[in-house]
């Protein structure tokens, strides 16, 4: 009697505590059903990117780059490379993103982590926008496993040491970056979500859906030029849906927008750089020439072959290894999703504003010059809602049910399950000191900023990072027989060098014989004998 009685206790307690799992499961559900679910998505996002945050800067020469801008702009000098001793406009990059550091820069003088900061809380609102955006196209829980998967999803490099290489999920590893990728993906799914619920309502004057888009449309343009693609998707969709009228406002209104920046830079640099870098064999090597028709499409086939056996199966299914060929799992199975959602979309006229974004995009991806992952970051989300969406439909053909319910998020937990240990290798990073060579780098910097006077100039590598973390204005050195390297210094009025072990081949075929067959004209303030790194005074006739 005890027995049985102690048993239906125990079965009770059972009972209550999944209860209140099943209590605790439904009020997150309706949390996240009721216009709050946004905001619960950005807090969660933001938690977690606080707990992966690299106060570091970043090693990426870009980083430094966009600081330099920023505090240009800070000082009331205008977007200058002012890590240069002549300073000149700069044309590379468009002015929207350093428009967003430039506060920072002004109230947070010669601090880079402020900047770092305001990059996450941009990435956590624009994870707040994509659950939005995925929410209203396949409910709420495929909503929330959309966001999930991008979040975590990738394979982004982190570092290689005595253990292997570490791995690290690719958004969240540039959620902390002083990039433009983060703010531009940010602005564009809100553009997005704009742009479709203006096109759902009639005319122009009063429509501020439609006009926010644009709004946002042209400000995610002018923080990555990359943008136009979203320009080119929002008005072939306005023709597609017969919307003549609003199509040749919206491109005739871009057009406008685009003018006075494009002549700006042919002003004051003779146009913009990443078109110049487009058309070049290798940019790295402008005496190579341009590019003729041949040439693209040998670049855009090889490009293809490279992100399906590589960039794409580490960002979007990072669980496969071993993708080297085409004929991989992993490389199948995102053509086969690729070729699902394309007529999913066309056939059933859903998601045709989201499809052509993708396809302009990724076009523009495999014409530019260089490969790699980070060019892939602002389109991750966009191209896994559409997987998702994608599944769901097949789902609902093939095995729909509770079976097909079980089977889908059976292999979306243990995918998620799979990525935990590359975010906690994220985090472990981040509470890393620099690389070595990077640490002494790091140091040296830190040397000028302490000793150098404030108008010292500096040769080295990597001016823009050296210019960040010293202060001091920074050339580079040519890529020439010691005699010419030399001749720069005189020309440059140089006052040290920093030779250091970074790794790049430049240094020692170029910059280490200039310095030894001219020794005596250097004198070493400051060194590390570990990794090798030097502090150089030159030493003027």
């Amino acid at each position: 009697m005890k027995a049985s009685s102690r048993k239906k206790r125990t079965t009770s307690k059972k009972s209550e505590q999944q209860d209140r799992k099943a209590d605790i499961g439904t009020r997150i559900v309706g949390l996240l059903e009721t216009p709050r679910g946004p905001f619960f998505i950005v807090a969660a996002t933001f938690l977690l990117g606080v707990w992966t945050f690299d106060a570091k800067l970043s090693l990426s020469g870009d980083n430094a780059e966009f600081i330099t801008l920023a505090r240009s702009l800070a000082q009331g000098e205008g977007l200058l490379h002012i890590n240069s001793p002549d300073p000149k406009p700069a044309t590379k990059y468009p002015f929207g993103f350093p428009v967003l550091l430039a506060p920072l820069a002004w109230t947070f003088p010669g601090d880079w982590v402020p900047m770092k900061a305001w990059v996450l809380v941009i990435f956590a609102l624009g994870m707040g926008m994509l659950y939005q955006l995925a929410k209203e196209r396949v409910g709420v829980l495929p909503g929330l496993a959309v966001v999930v998967l991008s979040v975590v999803f990738g394979k982004s490099y982190l570092t290689h040491g005595p253990t292997g290489a570490a791995y690290g999920p690719l958004l969240l590893h540039y959620a902390h970056q002083v990039m433009s990728e983060v703010p531009y993906l940010a602005f564009s799914l809100l553009a997005l979500w704009l742009v479709e619920r203006g096109v759902r309502r009639e005319g122009l004057k009063g429509n501020w859906y439609l006009i926010g888009g644009f709004a946002c449309t042209i400000w995610a343009y002018y923080i990555r030029t990359v943008g136009i693609a979203l320009v080119a998707a929002v008005v072939i969709y306005l023709l597609l849906q017969r919307d003549f009228r609003r199509c040749l406002f919206f491109g005739g209104a871009a057009f406008v927008c685009w003018l006075p920046w494009t002549l700006r830079n042919q002003v004051v640099g003779g146009g913009s750089v990443y078109i110049k870098q487009l058309f070049m064999v290798n940019p790295y090597h402008p005496e190579r020439g341009l590019l003729d028709m041949s040439g693209f499409v040998e670049r855009f086939i090889g490009h293809v072959y490279r992100y399906l056996t590589g960039e794409l199966p580490s960002t979007l299914v990072p669980f496969f290894d071993g993708t080297e060929t085409i004929f991989h799992p992993a490389p199948l199975l995102l053509i086969a999703l690729a070729v699902a959602v394309t007529v999913f979309c066309i056939k059933r006229g859903e998601h045709l504003l989201l499809l052509l974004y993708a396809a302009f995009f990724m076009g523009i991806v495999l014409l530019w010059p260089w490969p790699g992952d980070r060019f892939l970051v602002p389109i991750v989300p966009v191209l896994v809602l559409l997987g998702v969406w994608a599944v769901l439909q097949i789902r609902d053909r093939l095995a729909g049910g509770h079976v097909g319910r079980f089977v889908i998020w059976g292999c979306f937990l243990v995918c998620v399950i799979g990525q935990v240990g590359g975010v906690k290798s994220l985090a472990d990073y981040a509470a890393a000191d620099y690389p070595p060579p990077w640490l002494r780098y790091y140091q040296a910097g830190q040397w000028l900023k302490a000793n150098a006077s404030e108008d010292a100039i500096v040769l080295c590598r990597k001016g823009y990072w050296m210019y960040i973390v010293s202060g001091r204005r920074c050339v580079g050195f040519p890529f020439d027989e010691p005699a010419k390297v030399l001749a720069h210094m005189e020309r440059e009025k140089v006052d040290y060098v920093v030779l250091e072990s970074l790794g790049f081949p430049q240094t020692g075929q170029y910059l280490y014989p200039a310095i030894k067959e001219y020794e005596s004209r250097f004198q070493v303030v400051w060194h590390d004998p570990v990794v090798p790194t030097y502090v150089l005074r030159f030493l003027q006739l």
